[in-house]
């Protein structure tokens, strides 16, 4: 039995703007739809929730999460005007 990852509500749908509908569950792939996914995010409305049929996800399977990093602040200390900086660069 195959089984897609990514299945889509009824019907054809319209993915990239000013194409035409032309996708159901036929015509797509689980490669296609993550690559449409990823291109345009707002889509993801069109698809239904695949059931997982006999397996559950366990923490440890799941995706690690990313840290959030501090970035740091730049800050300019002295403000050099035009005649300054031309005559640091004679």
């Amino acid at each position: 039995m195959n089984t897609k990852k990514y299945i889509l509500k009824p019907g054809k749908h319209q993915f990239a703007p000013g194409s035409h509908p032309v996708h159901d569950n036929d015509n797509l792939t689980d490669a296609e739809a993550e690559w449409y996914l990823k291109a345009y995010p707002h889509i993801a409305a069109l698809f239904e929730t695949s059931p997982k049929v006999g397996k559950t996800e366990s923490p440890k399977d799941a995706a690690p999460e990313k840290s959030k990093v501090k970035r740091k602040r730049i800050v300019q200390n002295q403000t050099k005007s035009i005649g300054e900086i031309i005559l640091q660069s004679v």
